[in-house]
């Protein structure tokens, strides 16, 4: 499944719209905020239809995943095709069994959760909170819509060299080129070995200014516990949706569609292929290059990229100071 959708759920007391457009979702917040209002509507539209007095208008079919305990995966055997809703009381979704059954799915998954689900590869731009804006209509309806969550925490006025220190997830090409970058300008770069240690990689740093560079694509999972830590400190985190797409975005490679899928990943993105949008621009970087002067190893960074015209391009859009 790709491609964006758009949502509306409602009865005579409620209504929710929202716009999701990859495969994963996670819907936060606590007790009372209405994640679990939305999924029951859909529950009651699922067994009753219009006499539920429920209305959902999508594209594609919206079912709900309630109570199923270990038939989780019967269930999700015969459904394709859809957007799936699950409540937060289903403690399945937190398994290894899930999240590959999810990853390999034609379906897009809408996930009602306070865990930091860590075997899914979710983004930071799929993180999102119920938020109500009072009523609408003669209906006297609640009006309700999704916010992102982290939308004010990433990738805002960053100088580049004003840090001491880059710390990047990526131990490859990735952190080759942050190296080689931070080395032209005096600065220490360091790898972290993976987005899962980077909470406690940064608990060593106390107050020294430091850089964070992780691939957004697939962050979502750990930005509770990093936010954690930032706040109020002097790290700095860019997420880009990955250092692919980075590349991909900068004009340096020419291809005549690439602007469109720069635009619309979701359109191209196909959840029964790739996990999460980095795997597809990593594949299509690949693709793009093979053969040429460019040509992209995730292994190990060409040092094409790592010029500081090539530089500019890549981080110019982000960085005022490079």
């Amino acid at each position: 499944m790709k491609g964006k959708y758009k949502v509306r759920i409602q009865n005579s007391a409620v209504r929710f719209t929202f716009e999701i457009e990859r495969n994963v979702n996670i819907i936060r917040g606590n007790s009372g905020t209405g994640k679990t209002t939305l999924i029951d509507m859909v529950v009651d539209y699922q067994a009753e239809g219009k006499a539920s007095g429920v209305e959902v208008v999508c594209d594609k079919p919206c079912v709900a995943m309630s109570r199923l305990g270990q038939n989780w995966q019967n269930f999700l055997s015969g459904v394709s095709d859809s957007i799936v809703f699950i409540d937060e009381g289903e403690r399945y979704v937190s398994s290894k069994a899930f999240a590959e059954f999810i990853t390999k799915s034609d379906n897009y998954f809408v996930i009602a959760t306070r865990n930091n689900l860590y075997n899914i590869p979710y983004s930071v731009d799929a993180v999102f909170e119920i938020k109500s804006s009072g009523k609408y209509g003669e209906l006297r309806q609640t009006y309700n819509h999704f916010n992102k969550i982290y939308l004010n925490e990433i990738n805002k006025n960053i100088r580049f060299t004003d840090n001491k220190s880059v710390i990047t997830e990526d131990s490859k090409s990735g952190y080759e080129f942050f190296d080689a970058v931070s080395e032209i300008y005096g600065l220490d770069c360091r790898s972290c070995q993976g987005k899962s240690n980077i909470v406690s990689y940064l608990s060593e740093f106390g107050k020294s200014k430091a850089l964070v560079v992780a691939d957004g694509a697939a962050f979502g999972p750990e930005m509770a516990n990093v936010c954690s830590i930032v706040d109020g400190s002097n790290i700095s985190l860019f997420l880009p949706e990955s250092f692919e797409w980075l590349i991909l975005k900068s004009g340096l490679i020419k291809d005549n569609k690439l602007r469109e899928i720069i635009k619309r990943p979701y359109d191209y993105t196909d959840s029964t292929e790739y996990s999460s949008w980095e795997q597809y621009f990593t594949m299509l970087l690949i693709e793009l290059t093979k053969d040429t002067q460019y040509k992209y190893n995730k292994s190990n960074i060409n040092p094409y990229y790592t010029s500081k015209k090539s530089v500019k391009s890549i981080l110019g859009d982000y960085f005022e100071d490079l």
